[in-house]
């Protein structure tokens, strides 16, 4: 087999400068969506190590030609192949959020529709620009496998992607008559860790807990049942960290309902 030339091109023909943070989001995201892609679709015996690698950079319109490396050189693999099935799949994910799934496609995961809106970025501020994806294999560019976005488009798409993924949750908020229950819970008023649980109508799965008071967790405490049986309604701030509860700071208990064991 032959030496391996194939490219992925990525070009923002851009009217107005392109911000630095829009265009390093859009190629972190292009990169994250890559090595997704190549770990769920080619049979690499090393997971994770194929990855696209900035081969270089041109001036005029921001052009980037970027290459796959892998891990172990022995395992062969087209490349250029990888590269045409990313863009098609890259292509199926935006038309989703432009109203065009294609015939049985699954939805996208949360993860995939971040990914597409971070890629559009810099072409969605700028109304006067494009945002094309080609392969070139040895030299020559594959006209089937491309991928065009307009700003109007980007726009659809992030969007699409805001409603789809839904409002997220702010990095602290305080919220009153929360239902809690218990995940485990220190016999210890002074213990600052080892608390955690859940509130279901925020996250149903398990959040560390910080009772402000003491007089809050002797409510917790001070039950002749086991308080893991127990419902509590709570005043509760929610501390957040990338759209997901991190800590669940209890300030009251207003109410205990009592569960059977």
């Amino acid at each position: 087999m032959g030496k391996d030339d194939s490219v992925l091109r990525i070009e923002l023909k851009n009217s107005k400068p392109v911000e630095l943070a829009d265009l390093t989001v859009s190629f972190a995201a292009i990169a994250e969506s890559f090595r997704d892609y190549a770990n769920d679709k080619v049979e690499d015996p090393v997971p994770d190590s194929l990855r696209l690698y900035v081969q270089e950079m041109r001036s005029g319109s921001v052009i980037a030609d970027l290459v796959a490396l892998a891990d172990q050189a022995q395992w062969i693999i087209k490349h250029a192949d990888v590269f045409a099935g990313f863009i098609t799949n890259t292509t199926e994910i935006a038309n989703y959020f432009l109203g065009k799934p294609k015939n049985g496609q699954m939805e996208p995961t949360a993860r995939q529709a971040r990914q597409i809106a971070h890629i559009v970025e810099p072409v969605a501020k700028d109304f006067g620009s494009q945002f094309n994806i080609n392969v070139l294999d040895g030299g020559m560019v594959n006209i089937h496998q491309h991928f065009h976005i307009t700003p109007i488009e980007a726009n659809a798409i992030q969007n699409g992607v805001s409603k789809y993924l839904g409002p997220s949750i702010p990095s602290s908020q305080l919220l009153s008559g929360q239902l809690m229950t218990l995940e485990q819970v220190k016999n210890n008023l002074a213990s600052k860790s080892g608390d955690r649980g859940i509130i279901e109508a925020i996250s149903d799965r398990a959040v560390k807990l910080q009772f402000t008071n003491e007089e809050a967790k002797r409510k917790v405490l001070d039950l002749e049942e086991n308080p893991l049986h127990c419902v509590f309604q709570v005043t509760v701030e929610v501390q957040s960290t990338g759209g997901k509860p991190a800590l669940y700071r209890i300030i009251e208990v207003t109410e205990i309902i009592h569960q059977d064991a």
